[in-house]
């Protein structure tokens, strides 16, 4: 099955989640090329192993119509059957516009898929996560958002073999004045190995301190349910959970969750799941490797004291 992957460029790199694809693909040993978007100026994004055609945009215009236009072309030039995409803002803008132009459904939230005799049926999450549903696409064109952190990431040697072209603006461009880029600093959640997130159970947004403070002895990014988001304790960007991020790391450490189905899609399947809490008849505990029964706010400092 013909395959064309739709990544972006993030920080003038290729994002984890194309890479991600990338490495799924080469698994199932498919044909495939792949096309990003961004708007930086790169250098090793391509590769000996596969194609890369680098589409360019104006970083003063927002025109992913006329992005969309150009892999259009791509896909009906090359006869693509299967289309892969990670699921960021600016690619599911992308799977949007190309559905409409192919006249079929995109599926959303993948997280896994198969292909027997040319046949490819798709896995997704359901409930919050408790269930898993499969279905067998048979569209001509088959469009795939993955899910983040759905695929085993492999080394992939990148090199500064692309094409890049640049998108022109036209009438349907949108002017952009302004980009905040939140500043960042320290293990971010998506890469870090070790990753401590807090709930209610920390009380107060002040107790934060503490996950900050055993963060640091372990070099772990943190992390947050969104009940303290929604409380302000911490910005969107760091929530986990079915609205926020999806998580893999070596080490997840549960600091107050309860472990509510809507936060254990962001982290369950992390290689080592801790759990503290006061509850011993919470739901995270069902999931967890190992459990503490205790105050986040007596164990937390324990632990800090014999790092």
């Amino acid at each position: 099955m013909k395959t064309l992957i739709i990544g972006e460029v993030t920080n003038n790199e290729l994002n984890s989640g194309t890479l991600e694809i990338i490495s799924k693909v080469r698994e199932l040993n498919l044909e495939y090329e792949v096309v990003t978007v961004g708007s930086s100026d790169v250098s090793k994004i391509g590769s000996d192993e596969f194609t890369n055609t680098y589409f360019k945009m104006n970083p003063n215009k927002l025109n992913l119509s006329s992005c969309a236009n150009e892999i259009n072309k791509l896909i009906v030039e090359s006869n693509y059957e299967l289309i892969l995409s990670n699921s960021t803002y600016i690619c599911r803008d992308l799977i949007a516009f190309l559905s409409v132009d192919f006249k079929t459904s995109p599926v959303s939230n993948v997280t896994n898929f198969k292909i027997s005799d040319n046949n490819l049926t798709v896995m997704n999450n359901i409930n919050g996560g408790e269930s898993e549903y499969k279905t067998t696409v048979n569209s001509d064109y088959k469009f795939l958002l993955i899910r983040p952190k759905s695929f085993e990431l492999e080394d992939i040697v990148l090199n500064e073999n692309f094409q890049s072209n640049n998108i022109n603006d036209d009438e349907t461009s949108l002017d952009v004045f302004d980009v905040i880029i939140e500043e960042k600093t320290g293990p971010q959640l998506e890469d870090s190995k070790i990753v401590i997130s807090a709930g209610r159970g920390m009380v107060e947004s002040s107790n934060l301190s503490l996950i900050e403070e055993l963060a640091n002895k372990l070099n772990a990014a943190i992390g947050g349910t969104r009940a303290i988001v929604d409380a302000g304790w911490m910005p969107y960007s760091q929530q986990v959970g079915q609205t926020g991020k999806t998580v893999k790391p070596d080490v997840y450490i549960a600091c107050g969750i309860s472990g509510a189905t809507q936060h254990q899609v962001g982290m369950k399947d992390s290689k080592y799941i801790i759990a503290i809490n006061k509850d011993e008849e919470a739901p995270i505990f069902q999931i967890s490797d190992l459990g503490i029964v205790g105050d986040t706010l007596t164990v937390i400092p324990k632990l800090i004291d014999n790092l």
